[in-house]
């Protein structure tokens, strides 16, 4: 019999290494992926922190039995260069740097007695080649015939001007018959959607945007991948017990807004409140989830809110329920009207005949040093600065009868 496994067991978030029963197929992004690893160009993934770009590279490029190594780009500003960070990656490797010979001990036991093999095995060097063209070997060394991949993982870490020419130039190389012997592939990671704009407008780089293949988006989850996500780490893998299971996830996937690393750290949070509540999810564990989960996830967003709301208690809170509203907008950008529209239809009584001036409050909420949101490039659009942000808004106020707003506080 299978023993039940821990929370921290089941949920992972942040976790390095995917894992096999909590990812959700994400079919469409995994043919993509799969599709552009077979053509020429180089591939670029993005999406916003935590949506699962690199639980997707991971499980498509061992589902396709690929050899991949990462550098880390966040490594790279770091030390100063990309080519260090590759250096870095090839001296970690075993057949990076000759440093002698590693003796390998084979043991065959017999029935009689057992005699032990030593044989030595060389471990060769590169020799002068440089960084970027000794990992492309190694890589290619240990792929064989499967395919075999150099993942530049953070873009964001590297949108400097000497990076990102630094990376122009190494995708530039790859073309070189030199380095295109090798046959990798190279995948570009990050937060940032527009690499390939910035080489369009870098004159000496431009050609570069047309050797990208963008994948659409990795983005939030849908809400049925969300709640099978939930369902199968609390009730499949963990065997907890619900009565009303399907109101505790659409209020889980409703706070999270659907993002995979979100749903993790939630999940620990609730399935660890579980363990010692007879192994039972109820409403009372979830506002207890929702406070645990901002003070572990989210005290910078919930800090932020906290400065916008209003200063002393006024008849409406206008400003604490406009704030309430944009918890409650779904898309990525959004205008005046449609808070507005939001706002008068959850608090009907305090908005009737009354006018609002939606489009100065969103103009105050975009202000200071830490706004909430940010006027888009088209003027008429906002858009959060943070998602995190309308994350925390969904957990953090609740309205009562009065159609007042207050904020739930933290708790550990």
């Amino acid at each position: 019999m299978r023993k039940t496994p821990r929370p921290e067991d089941v949920f992972t978030p942040r976790s390095a290494v995917v894992n096999p029963k909590m990812y959700v197929l994400r079919q469409s992004l995994e043919n993509s992926l799969i599709s552009a690893l077979r053509g020429r160009l180089h591939i670029v993934i993005h999406g916003e922190s935590g949506t699962g770009k690199s639980w997707l590279f991971k499980k498509v490029l061992s589902d396709e039995s690929a050899e991949y190594t990462v550098a880390n780009l966040a490594n790279a500003s770091r030390l100063g260069s990309i080519a260090a960070e590759l250096k870095n990656l090839v001296d970690r490797e075993e057949t990076a740097v000759k440093t002698g010979y590693e003796e390998e001990k084979f043991a065959e036991l017999k029935p009689v007695f057992a005699s032990v093999n030593l044989s030595h095995r060389g471990l060769y060097t590169y020799g002068s080649m440089e960084p970027f063209e000794a990992c492309l070997k190694m890589l290619r060394m240990k792929a064989g015939v499967n395919i075999a991949a150099l993942v530049f993982d953070n873009l964001e870490a590297a949108f400097t001007e000497p990076l990102l020419k630094e990376l122009a130039d190494l995708l530039i190389l790859c073309d070189d018959e030199r380095y295109d012997h090798y046959k990798v592939r190279i995948i570009i990671v990050g937060v940032p959607s527009g690499i390939k704009e910035y080489y369009y407008k870098t004159p000496h780089h431009s050609t570069i945007a047309n050797r990208l293949y963008e994948l659409p988006e990795v983005s939030r989850l849908s809400l049925v991948e969300a709640k099978t996500l939930l369902r199968n780490g609390l009730i499949d893998e963990l065997k907890y017990s619900c009565d009303n299971l399907d109101s505790i996830l659409s209020h889980i996937v409703w706070v999270t807004d659907r993002v995979p690393q979100m749903l993790h750290e939630y999940g620990l949070e609730l399935s660890k409140l579980a363990e010692v509540s007879d192994r039972t999810l109820t409403e009372d564990l979830i506002e207890q989830a929702d406070s645990a989960w901002m003070f572990q996830s989210l005290q910078h967003a919930y800090a932020v809110i906290e400065n916008h709301m209003n200063e002393r208690e006024t008849r409406a809170g206008r400003r604490n329920q406009t704030l309430f509203a944009l918890g409650s907008v779904d898309g990525e950008h959004f205008r005046a009207p449609e808070v507005e529209h939001i706002l008068r239809k959850v608090f009907p009584v305090s908005t009737k005949g009354t006018a609002l001036n939606i489009p100065q409050m969103l103009s105050h909420l975009a202000s200071g040093d830490r706004p909430v949101i940010k006027r888009s490039p088209k003027g008429d659009e906002y858009s959060f600065t943070d998602p995190r942000l309308r994350m925390v808004l969904r957990a953090m106020l609740v309205k009562n009868n009065e159609e007042r707003v207050f904020k739930r506080r933290m708790s550990r």
